[in-house]
């Protein structure tokens, strides 16, 4: 299916176009972007087609690196960005074949558990990323995995051992696999560790534990790469593009900035044309961010734990950009090799990098309060399906699948905006955006089982009446007396 999504089986590939992210990944597989000037952002298109040349200094510590490194294992002087899909296509398979397998022990049908977890994958907006230089495809397939791993769990047995091993591989790999690829992503490894924690007494809390302890080094190695090279970039954005919109004036002057810096206010760390924004021109910034960027980070925290309302604000923005996940700014068309194309930056509003932009880009979208309340609805029917006991009923399944997919989807918007501020904030909850699809196919699909379970619990063929006569019947046989001497054969079970 991500073969013929993304073009590659037909030859004409779609992809996702470099922002300037993709450096921090391909530099390190020694790969070279086969253009005239040898970049590969902002071209207008996606460069798929790349040369090899030694691998670069300081790239970003990501899992993502480690699968493309894989991919571009070979001797050839060239490289297509098209093995890195073939690469992915083949993991998420694998991912799909044992959680399959592992679903089939409950019986044939069970396997149909996994299709809300696939079918989203069947949209371009998401397969397209598979062919990118973006971490984010490894953290679709961690998620694959997480979710794969919850439902086996959820359908298996204690005593199907090796079943729940291979959920709580999946539920656990897939968990320490997306924070290993982005810190931003970070939500999804307590996520993951809970699940495990709720799935046995002594192995599920232990998998809990390895995972998390695992995170710890390569956590903190990202985090200190991300402080290294973008600390002040990401201080600016959370201040000046989520900040100070959401709580005006004010909070300009409480952060220790002159009034004049107010009239930035909306404004990223780059203008239109991808320019970095001039320091010396805010009033204030290189004093407030520039001198210790972590100072300022701080206080803005502490300014929004003091303003709950405007925190939950814009968490709810970043719900409401989910429904921007086709990213219009990233083109999807590839570049032949050897293009000489100049970078062009085309502006859109869901890039964030204007406040004005922004808000008219979201006042335009037809029910921005839809996936606040689709991830309200998967969270609550989730934390219901808790309560019961209804081991491996495809309902009670497909409905903890719902809870889990929309508890990682708030989390890592949530994350998104206090880690950048609204600075492309669609592409910041692109992979909410996936989670909220799965919820809301999952959710669907559990009124649907529950529609056919309950047309095989009552035969369509009988009426009300007919179901009271031998109710009836039932209660009759098993109060009839016995006669001396003869065995009374027992009441055959009702259907009902």
């Amino acid at each position: 299916m991500i073969l013929h999504v993304t073009g590659i089986l037909s030859g004409r590939p779609v992809g996702a176009g470099d922002n300037t992210d993709g450096i921090r990944l391909y530099r390190g597989a020694g790969l070279i972007p086969d253009t005239a000037d040898q970049r590969s952002d902002w071209k207008n298109g996606v460069v798929v087609h790349f040369t090899r040349g030694a691998p670069g200094p300081d790239p970003i510590p990501s899992a993502a690196l480690q699968v493309l490194k894989v991919a571009a294992l070979g001797r050839s002087e060239r490289w297509s960005l098209t093995r890195l899909g073939w690469t992915y296509a083949l993991l998420t398979g694998a991912v799909t074949g044992v959680a399959a397998w592992a679903l089939s022990a409950d019986g044939a049908a069970r396997p149909l558990i996994l299709l809300p977890i696939l079918a989203p994958l069947a949209d371009r907006d998401f397969a397209r990323f598979f062919v990118s230089t973006y971490s984010e495809p490894a953290g679709l397939l961690a998620v694959a995995g997480l979710l794969s791993g919850t439902a086996i769990l959820a359908v298996s047995r204690p005593a199907q051992r090796v079943e729940r091993v291979l959920g709580l591989v999946l539920t656990g790999g897939g968990g320490l696999l997306a924070v290993t690829t982005k810190n931003a992503y970070g939500p999804l490894l307590p996520l993951a560790a809970a699940v495990c924690a709720a799935s046995g007494r002594i192995t599920g809390p232990a998998v809990a534990a390895v995972i998390l302890g695992a995170a710890v080094g390569p956590v903190v190695k990202a985090q200190r790469w991300q402080s290294r090279v973008y600390h002040g970039v990401n201080a600016h954005n959370l201040i000046f593009t989520m900040l100070f919109p959401e709580l005006g004036p004010g909070a300009v002057v409480a952060l220790g900035l002159p009034p004049e810096a107010a009239a930035y206010s909306g404004h990223g760390s780059s203008d239109e044309e991808g320019v970095p924004v001039d320091p010396d021109a805010i009033p204030g910034w290189q004093a407030l961010i520039g001198d210790d960027p972590g100072r300022a980070r701080n206080a803005a925290y502490r300014y929004l734990t003091r303003h709950p309302a405007a925190l939950a604000r814009a968490v709810g923005v970043a719900m409401q950009a989910t429904q921007g996940r086709e990213i219009d700014y990233l083109r999807d068309d590839p570049l032949p090799a050897g293009a000489d194309i100049p970078k062009k930056v085309t502006p859109t509003g869901s890039m964030g990098h204007d406040g004005d932009a922004l808000r008219a880009w979201l006042d335009g979208m037809p029910a921005p309060w839809y996936p606040s309340l689709l991830a309200a609805l998967g969270i609550a029917i989730g934390s219901a399906s808790l309560l019961g006991r209804s081991q491996g009923d495809p309902v009670h399944v497909l409905i903890r699948v719902a809870g889990v997919g929309a508890v990682g989807a708030v989390g890592v918007a949530a994350l998104a905006v206090v880690g950048d501020g609204y600075y492309e904030i669609a592409k910041h909850v692109w992979l909410s955006a996936y989670l909220l699809d799965v919820t809301g196919t999952a959710l669907l699909g559990a009124a649907a089982a529950a529609v056919v379970s309950g047309a095989w619990r009552i035969p369509l063929s009988e009426g009300p009446g007919a179901i009271r006569s031998r109710r009836a019947v039932a209660a009759t046989s098993r109060t009839r007396p016995r006669l001396p001497g003869v065995r009374t054969p027992p009441p055959r079970p009702s259907v009902l």
